[in-house]
């Protein structure tokens, strides 16, 4: 017996389906064998253009853990990932995956929410410290002590930092002026209105978990999501993949775990189309063919799934 046929015969007694085993590879510096856990997981797009048309993708994952035996072809428990932990990693693999897909439908729609009007009253510290270096072309310390309340200082100062570290603001001696790209776009040919919009669409591209988590700016939450439920799928299968009202709030239940008011779908609906995120066709709703390229690019690009072996 050898170490491919141990590694086998306890891979089809620990794992289940969808969860293979690589041939072993011996280490002469350790002596010990090693073999990696994979998985594939199918993925089921379907389209409501058709009832019957769906499609199956395959979710590669390299790496969900080890088996460890020895050279005398003992298994090495403490070094072997077992099927409990070997699950509790694809959970993770999983959940990092679809964090990772709406991280990128975020980056690459960012222009367009940036457009819709409703967000931008939630904006309201950022575009207080815009305007003002814009107008007077610094922020002093005494400027933060006039009039206001510790509290509401202390939230503009965290703003103020978040500004900094996209370059939008500088820290001087006295207080604070405008960062490089604040500078470069203040040198383009710009409508005040459109600098607004390409310094929000900035801010929530690069910034928009800090947003969310720190500053907990939840007003986008609801619409980023449903954009996310739209791009989803396409991204996978790269086309289009048309989607009922009812199919998008089902999707978004099972990617979720919560329900959808129907008024509430209708409003984020409404808002991604009036901006261009979103398609529509009669009842159908699908994303914008630049979008999806460019989501699908930024996927390619990410590295693999995998928990790194020890």
């Amino acid at each position: 017996m050898d170490a491919a046929v141990i590694m086998s015969r306890f891979a089809d007694r620990e794992y289940g389906q969808n969860i293979f085993v690589d041939p072993p590879i011996f280490d002469e510096k350790s002596k010990l064998y090693h073999s990696n856990i994979r998985s594939k997981i199918p993925v089921f797009i379907y389209d409501d253009r058709s009832s019957a048309d769906y499609k199956i993708r395959v979710l590669k994952i390299d790496s969900l853990g080890s088996i460890y035996i020895n050279d005398k072809l003992e298994l090495m428990p403490q070094l072997t990932t077992y099927r409990d932990k070997c699950y509790e990693n694809l959970d993770n693999l999983l959940a990092l995956w679809r964090q990772t897909i709406e991280n990128i439908v975020v980056t690459s729609s960012s222009d367009q929410f940036a457009h819709i009007y409703a967000f931008t009253n939630h904006f309201g510290q950022i575009e207080l410290i815009i305007e003002n270096l814009i107008e007077h072309g610094e922020i002093k310390h005494d400027d933060l002590r006039k009039g206001m309340h510790v509290h509401a200082r202390n939230k503009l100062k965290r703003y103020l930092n978040l500004l900094e570290g996209l370059q939008l603001v500088r820290t001087v001696e006295d207080g604070y002026k405008s960062g490089n790209y604040l500078v470069e776009l203040l040198s383009k040919d710009m409508s005040p209105e459109d600098r607004w919009v390409a310094i929000l669409s900035y801010v929530i591209r690069n910034r928009y978990l800090t947003l969310k988590k720190v500053f907990e700016i939840t007003i986008l939450d609801k619409t980023i999501s449903i954009d996310n439920i739209i791009y989803f799928p396409e991204i996978n299968v790269k086309e289009a993949v048309y989607q009922r009202k009812s199919t998008i709030a089902e999707n978004y239940k099972y990617r979720y775990n919560k329900n959808i008011n129907p008024l509430h779908l209708t409003r984020c609906l409404r808002r991604l189309e009036k901006v261009d995120a979103i398609s529509r066709e009669g009842s159908n709703y699908f994303g914008r063919d630049d979008l999806r390229e460019t989501m699908i690019q930024r996927i390619e690009s990410e590295p693999p799934l995998s928990i790194h072996p020890l």
